[in-house]
């Protein structure tokens, strides 16, 4: 049977060096907001891993059912489970590096990768007891037992046009702070989606930052915590704040204000903001869409902030994908442990 390591090597072998660089050089040649996936030379590579992963497993099922037919009734309970989880994926996948690749580029590089597997799994001696063994293997992926960056992938096509079901469906990853550093003294734990990467944050009050499809994709989630040099507002003084519209001096400049509100988080009142903005940076010229939460504690200004991000003249697309991950937010926010507040 053959795991994730393997198909990594099948994949990355040396006489596929030449077929990779052509395979990088047509992506470029695309545009990532034609795709639902943001599509890139990482992101290429790490679907055409998952995609050989599900290959993989589909030959060494099919293997089973063939050397051992009493077999066939838990190979499709097996395969079952794992459809349930990842539904459709081996298509959509194809259709991922299709359009990245074109089709005849993908189906020459779909034959070449099936003799690899063929070879690598043909070779492998099977037994009755590790054919067992891996049809326990096959449930267990069903629920995320499946080394990364595969599993990452795999999710983050699942959940494309619902990334807050992901978090529903408890492929979740947790991080807490301890109080030290960029977290300014503050204790707190949050759960995020599995597929989503975890990056240190570049500027001094960004704790830390989560970027979806595995750190390839186009949304951000932020925590920032802030010295508020002692502030601890009321909840009156919040709404308040919120209702006069005072909230919109907080808006960036060059930021335009969507809509505001109040929250209530571990005891906790805070105001949230929605802004839309176009900017240049460094000649490249980009527009975001983002939901900034922010409530006090101890002293410090505390904020989830999510952002959906793409090039200049892509405003409607961008607007699609953060309304996409809006509720997401709203279940990390809600994800929010506070241990000093007890």
């Amino acid at each position: 049977m053959m795991s994730t390591t393997q198909v990594a090597e099948v994949i990355g072998a040396p006489q596929r060096v030449q077929r990779w660089v052509l395979i990088l050089l047509a992506l470029l040649s695309y545009s990532t907001a034609c795709f639902a996936m943001n599509l890139n030379p990482t992101s290429v590579k790490g679907m055409a891993q998952a995609y050989g992963f599900v290959l993989g497993q589909e030959y060494s099922l099919s293997r089973i059912t063939k050397e051992f037919p009493d077999l066939t009734v838990r190979v499709e309970l097996a395969g079952a489970q794992f459809g349930s989880t990842y539904p459709d994926i081996k298509v959509k996948l194809e259709t991922q590096l299709k359009q990245a690749m074109g089709e005849r580029l993908f189906q020459e590089t779909k034959a070449d990768l099936l003799t690899k597997l063929k070879e690598t799994i043909g070779r492998q001696q099977i037994t009755k007891e590790s054919a067992l063994s891996f049809l326990e293997q096959v449930k267990g992926r069903s629920k995320g037992d499946i080394e990364s960056p595969v599993l990452e992938y795999l999710l983050a096509l699942r959940y494309t046009t619902n990334p807050a079901a992901e978090f529903a469906d408890g492929f979740r990853q947790r991080y807490e702070t301890n109080g030290m550093g960029k977290s300014q003294g503050i204790k707190l734990n949050l759960q995020l989606p599995r597929s989503w990467a975890r990056e240190e944050g570049e500027r001094p009050h960004i704790v830390q930052k989560w970027v979806s499809e595995n750190g390839t994709g186009l949304e951000i989630i932020h925590l920032d915590i802030r010295d508020a040099q002692g502030y601890s507002p009321t909840k009156k003084e919040l709404e308040d704040f919120v209702k006069s519209g005072e909230v919109k001096e907080s808006v960036p400049n060059g930021s335009t204000y969507v809509a505001s509100g109040n929250f209530t988080l571990e005891n906790q009142t805070g105001w949230w903001v929605q802004t839309s903005m176009s900017l240049e940076r460094a000649g490249m010229k980009t527009h975001q869409e983002a939901l900034i939460y922010q409530f006090f504690f101890r002293g410090k200004a505390v904020g989830i902030m999510c952002q959906a991000v793409g090039p200049e003249g892509e405003e409607a697309k961008v607007y699609e994908s953060f309304n996409r991950i809006k509720p997401l937010c709203q279940r990390v926010l809600n994800s929010v442990v506070l241990p000093q507040a007890y």
